[in-house]
């Protein structure tokens, strides 16, 4: 028997699944995890359709050592909605890498995808993380191709100081309500498809705890011209300060002590999960960046007094709308965002135009 296998997950794997979330950091001078409490499936529902999770476990131990989740997604590509594959949730105990472990999950995807195959897969690699760019986008034997579309730009803008409204002549800014559905849908129908990769969304059918009045819209006269959701994720997934550097576990006290007199938010223990939310199915009839940038400002205002410390937009480097996270004191951070397909699919890859990509972070 080997000393590895690679089932599908089921719900007796939850805590496990759960576990390996938790345990696998992001290092840097702040160490986070990513999690998935209190159910890894429910959070799955997040990140899009007919998830097929699989595990490595140890056969001797019985530890799940890592895992990997297939998931599917309505994508506009080329202006067109087509079924786009995502890959997501890859986690492998330190332990476990440097062999064929993993290759050995990638043939397990191969079979996943021969049964029910799509042109295209989307995934994001953490900038910094040299390790996954190192084995798995380096085109290794027997891995799928990994073409690289560039950065998406993720910061974690501060919501704290006061910050003026900004005026753009015959724009009204305001929270969405139930009876804007509609023009919702014609916003994303005129201005989705512009963007690559952008999700093809239902607003009769958003995914779980995204509710319209979530959204924040900029009109003039009775036609939206952008919008943006504040989506707060935290009842199906986390993120959770680890550790700190040295500096500044030493500077956090007295950041905090600030931190009572001025808006800034206090930095958390280690151990806690950061308030935060994303910014998330960003829209903008014609690249308008006054318009978006307005709007941008709307929802910082209306957010800051929240329980939220930061807002996490979504936007790619080429973006033009991009210009408007330099208006705010932020952390930033980026991920690469890769096409990958196998060899037969290369046509699909090499049809991309060079529209602008949209990968919502929030969604992956």
């Amino acid at each position: 028997m080997p000393r590895h296998t690679f089932p599908p997950a089921t719900p007796q794997d939850d805590a496990a699944l759960r576990a390996r979330m938790a345990a696998d950091w992001m290092r840097g001078p702040l160490s986070v995890s990513f999690r998935r409490e209190p159910n890894y499936f429910a959070g799955s529902a997040l990140q899009g359709e007919a998830p097929q999770v699989h595990v490595c476990r140890d056969t001797a131990s019985g530890a799940v050592v890592g895992m990997a989740a297939r998931l599917m997604a309505r994508c506009w590509v080329n202006g067109d909605a087509q079924r786009v594959g995502l890959l997501s949730d890859l986690r492998l105990a330190p332990e476990a890498r440097g062999g064929t472990l993993l290759a050995r999950g990638f043939k397990v995807l191969r079979q996943l995808h021969a049964a029910d195959p799509v042109p295209l897969y989307l995934t994001a690699i953490v900038e910094g993380n040299q390790a996954a760019l190192r084995s798995i986008a380096t085109g290794r034997a027997g891995l799928p191709t990994y073409r690289d579309l560039g950065r998406m730009l993720t910061p974690a803008i501060h919501l704290d100081f006061e910050r003026p409204a900004l005026a753009v002549p015959g724009v009204a800014f305001r929270r969405a309500t139930a009876q804007d559905a509609g023009a919702l849908a014609e916003l994303h129908r005129a201005a989705a498809p512009h963007r690559q990769f952008s999700r093809v969304i239902d607003v009769d059918a958003l995914p779980p705890g995204l509710r319209i009045t979530d959204f924040f819209v900029a009109e003039r006269g009775s036609q939206l011209l952008a919008a943006i959701a504040a989506w707060d994720q935290h009842a199906l997934r986390q993120t959770h300060i680890e550790a700190y550097t040295p500096w500044l576990a030493a500077l956090r006290p007295l950041y905090n002590l600030a931190a009572q007199a001025l808006p800034i938010k206090p930095l958390p223990a280690p151990g806690e999960r950061i308030p935060y939310l994303y910014l998330s199915h960003a829209l903008a009839r014609g690249d308008d960046l006054a318009v978006w940038r307005g709007l941008l400002r709307h929802a910082y205002r209306a957010l800051r007094t929240g329980p939220w410390h930061y807002a996490i937009c979504s936007l790619h480097e080429r973006d033009p709308l991009a210009a408007a996270l330099r208006d705010y004191r932020r952390i930033g951070a980026a991920g690469r965002i890769f096409a990958v397909h196998y060899p037969e699919d290369a046509p699909a890859a090499d049809a991309l135009d060079a529209r602008v990509p949209y990968v919502d972070m929030a969604r992956l």
